[in-house]
């Protein structure tokens, strides 16, 4: 979840940077937390599906993220044409890994008020 939310948030950082140091450490740190994302991946669809059903699960899921990898760039350089820079294209991508990292903060959350109903 943390790796999820700092993604988002190195992603909005992007256009903030005014000096080429701090674009490569705001690099670092988001592929730091990417890699750590990636890394968790592979044994979370493992605990969901069991082992017989792993590979296609972690197919699906490569399959689903490269939706928005595909359909982003394209995206970007439409906002490029109409707003003259990329600026709201990165924080417009910063914002579904922070809100799916505050949906997933809530999960333990959801699971306890569902044992007390129980």
């Amino acid at each position: 979840v943390a790796s999820f939310f700092f993604i988002g948030l190195m992603s909005m950082m992007i256009p903030l940077c005014n000096v080429f140091g701090a674009l490569i450490a705001v690099c670092l740190f988001m592929g730091l937390f990417d890699g750590c994302f990636i890394c968790i991946m592979a044994p979370i669809a493992f605990e969901l599906v069991g082992a017989q059903d792993v590979s296609q699960a972690i197919g699906f899921l490569l399959g689903l993220m490269s939706v928005p990898m595909t359909v982003g760039p394209p995206i970007a350089g439409l906002l490029h044409d109409h707003l003259g820079t990329y600026d709201v294209a990165f924080y417009l991508a910063g914002v579904p890994p922070i809100v799916g990292g505050a949906i997933l903060c809530l999960i333990p959350w959801v699971c306890e008020r569902q044992k007390l109903k129980e």
